[in-house]
């Protein structure tokens, strides 16, 4: 292979400056390697070779050779988590369970969720309908609907009575998981605090997923859901099905995968519309005019134009997959640069969606840039929310359609302003999210 050129970079261990502080503000700093070093840049995180890309063609090349930039493997934070999930998992193994899953999300089975996430939203506005004028926050309440939809639609259960526990757990073990970046990662083995919070909080979430997979074992009937065709398919050679611990893996990522990043961008959503009177104003305008007076559908749901590209843009500006890191699994080339073997690769939707060199007036929440016509100049790889290439996110057809559902529905029956001197901190864990909540005010209009 042709020798690559050395990469850009600032000096030093970033983890041992301490007035840089990224760990709490990742996000942010990606952004700032983007406009000292251009397209891309390498920085030294702890033990670790960080190559940070930043241009579209470097991301798509990335994402879309499969085999040679893949999932972080020894500690990444995903597998720590989810264990061997779709997200996690590679090679063949990953293979084979994306082809069992994909059949989930496709259309048929999509137009059958419309009045299961509709009766769950329409639960959620009803207990709304009691706090008239009170400060809500939206995150929460974005939480116990999105887990209660998951669990309808996904897995025939509901899960309610589970909301604290699992909420708590995962925030818990996310953090948990963020912390160990500092400086040194001791093996999960070694008993510090933070890794017994982790151990803790993994067994509880491992113990609901469980409790739901052997409730649906002595349960008598038919489901249609993923869950059952997860434990219903067989080997094609060697006829055997899931074990235990795959079901667990498959049924917990499914669970995050379809509840945590849905509600942060919904939160999101909600907390730019109230900053936004006039595109809220727009798009109550069209649900009126779709929707009318009469019951949503699948294919109302394709006319509601505006109300995707609201979508759309907050999904720019707050992407709740906030950050596609790989690992390289050869040295390699990339723009003309040299990549090693073990290199950790990063692109971030969050920075690359705001990079002024893409997009005008980035910073603004302008909805309407996300017409046909704004975006067919757009490089691909400069909007990448769901990612992209073959690990594009399976349900992201499910997830616009469940968002369009919950905000149709939301900006229908209710208006809603920000609380008083509130303003947006955000945390990036393996996910985005507000600091301190999204404390909305609820009008009933």
């Amino acid at each position: 292979m042709t020798q690559g050129a050395s990469i850009p970079g600032p000096r030093g261990n970033v983890l041992l400056m301490p007035t840089r502080n990224i760990r709490k503000k990742t996000h942010e700093y990606l952004s700032q390697l983007e406009k000292k070093y251009g397209d891309i840049s390498k920085i030294k995180f702890g033990p670790f070779t960080v190559i940070y890309i930043a241009n579209p063609d470097y991301i798509e090349y990335v994402l879309l050779n499969r085999d040679a930039y893949i999932k972080i493997q020894e500690g990444g934070m995903l597998r720590i988590l989810l264990g061997n999930g779709l997200l996690t998992s590679e090679g063949e193994f990953w293979l084979k369970q994306r082809r069992l899953i994909q059949p989930v999300f496709h259309k048929q089975r999509l137009e059958r969720f419309v009045q299961k996430i509709s009766e769950s939203t329409d639960d959620m506005l009803s207990v709304w309908e009691t706090k008239q004028g009170e400060t809500t926050d939206i995150y929460n309440e974005m939480n116990r609907l999105t887990l209660d939809i998951v669990g309808k639609t996904l897995f025939s259960t509901n899960v309610k009575s589970e909301f604290d526990k699992v909420n708590t757990a995962l925030t818990k073990i996310m953090t948990a998981i963020r912390n160990r970046s500092r400086f040194m990662r001791f093996p999960l083995w070694v008993p510090l605090p933070s890794h017994l919070r982790i151990e803790h909080n993994r067994k509880l979430l491992n113990e609901t997923i469980g409790d739901i997979i052997n409730q649906r074992r002595n349960e008598i009937g038919k489901f249609d859901d993923l869950l059952t065709m997860l434990m219903e398919v067989e080997d094609a050679d060697t006829r055997e099905r899931m074990t235990d611990k795959q079901l667990r893996d498959e049924v917990l990522t499914i669970f995050i995968a379809g509840h945590e990043t849905t509600a942060n961008a919904m939160a999101f959503t909600l907390y730019l519309l109230a900053k936004n009177p006039e595109a809220k104003a727009r798009l109550q305008k069209e649900l009126t005019e779709v929707l009318g007076n009469g019951e949503l559908s699948f294919e109302k749901l394709q006319k509601l134009e505006y109300t995707t590209m609201v979508i759309k843009e907050s999904m720019r500006l707050y992407p709740p997959a906030w950050m596609i890191p790989r690992e390289a699994a050869k040295d390699d080339i990339i723009g003309g640069y040299q990549i090693k073997k073990g290199d950790k690769v990063l692109a971030s939707p969050y920075a690359m969606q705001r990079s002024p060199r893409y997009w005008k007036n980035p910073e603004e929440f302008i909805p309407e840039r996300f017409t046909t016509e704004n975006m067919k100049d757009m490089p691909r790889y400069a909007y990448f929310p769901f990612g992209g290439g073959q690990r594009l996110c399976v349900g992201n057809n499910f997830a616009m359609m469940e968002m369009q559902i919950i905000l149709a529905k939301i900006c229908a029956q209710f208006d809603f302003t920000l609380a008083e001197n509130f303003e947006m901190e955000l945390t990036p864990l393996i996910t985005l999210r507000p600091k301190e909540g999204v404390p909305l005010r609820l009008i009933k209009r």
